[in-house]
């Protein structure tokens, strides 16, 4: 019943926005000079290998994923997830409206009259189509690497040169960051990164932290190179994984207990990391995923971490 009704309101609306567009172009004011309300479209296959008509340059921007992209290039979302309001503060998300928690609420994009919409492909194929009723709706693949979906939305919403702009602003940061950590960081020195959630210990590919491995230039392990998939670590091989340095991020109370519980045991103890002063506790928040704005801030964090640590 919920899911008809959502259709009748799609029609209703739709048809409702259709005539009142009709009436304004009967009228003798020229579109563009009441506010450029025409606009050159194109077409763009995204990763769900749809053909979507988009606007050129679209302005009045749905981000149901890519909060943090869209933000590097200059565009303030007219409607975002409480996911990414909660996440981010401040002038990056002051007039935003929320569009939902964790789901998108339909009714709500619908009043925000959105000339683009953007999500990533691992949402329901049926919610993509739902939000293509609104407005143009862009699926982007879900784990590409922070910089090439830059790149991605960039394209999508022709801002290729703010892209170009903020990539150069971040190259000259990374030279900055590796400049101040060179004084505490030996040649060829090692990383790992574990992540402690409820009572497990988890480490990822090392794509999932291009602040520490690309920007800060640590060296994985031969053991955290071999990982692909997530791999979940018992107590008794983590030494096999650890490292000169260890980056630690805990996920609630729970996670934070497990280490604190695993801090005073002997197999901690004696990692070379730990007996070196080397184990940084960083923001699960900001270090459990990547865009280009928290790449920034991990990027000040690590700094912080490593030029702090002796």
């Amino acid at each position: 019943m919920r899911r008809s009704s959502i259709y009748i309101l799609f029609s209703f609306l739709l048809a409702v926005m259709l005539l009142t567009a009709c009436g304004e172009s009967s009228g003798e004011e020229d579109p563009d000079e009441n506010g450029g309300e025409t606009q050159e479209t194109r077409t763009y296959t995204d990763s769900l290998d749809r053909e979507v008509e988009i606007p050129e340059k679209p302005e009045d921007v749905v981000a149901v994923n890519y909060f943090g992209e869209l933000a590097a290039l200059g565009i303030k979302p007219v409607g975002a997830l409480d996911y990414d309001l909660n996440k981010y503060s401040g002038e990056l998300t002051e007039g935003v409206e929320s569009v939902g928690s964790e789901q998108s609420d339909v009714e709500k994009i619908i009043s925000l009259d959105p000339d683009l919409i953007i999500v990533s492909d691992y949402r329901e194929a049926e919610a993509i189509e739902n939000m293509q009723q609104i407005a143009p709706t862009v699926a982007l693949e879900f784990g590409t690497p922070a910089l090439e979906q830059l790149e991605n939305v960039a394209e999508i919403t022709g801002r290729e040169e703010e892209r170009e702009t903020w990539m150069q602003e971040y190259e000259q940061k990374v030279e900055q960051a590796r400049e101040d950590m060179d004084p505490y960081i030996e040649e060829g020195e090692t990383a790992a990164v574990m992540q402690f959630y409820e009572k497990n210990i988890h480490m990822f590919h090392t794509s999932a932290f291009p602040t520490i491995y690309d920007a800060g230039q640590f060296k994985p392990t031969e053991k955290a190179a071999e990982i692909s998939d997530p791999v979940t670590l018992s107590e008794e091989v983590i030494p096999e994984y650890s490292a000169d340095r260890i980056f630690v991020m805990f996920s609630g109370r729970s996670a934070e207990e497990n280490y604190e519980e695993l801090k005073e045991k002997d197999i901690w103890k004696n990692l070379p990391a730990v007996q070196n002063g080397k184990v940084h506790v960083v923001d699960n928040d900001y270090w459990s995923e990547y865009n280009p704005i928290l790449l920034e801030r991990q990027l000040d964090d690590l700094v912080n971490k490593v030029t702090e640590s002796e």
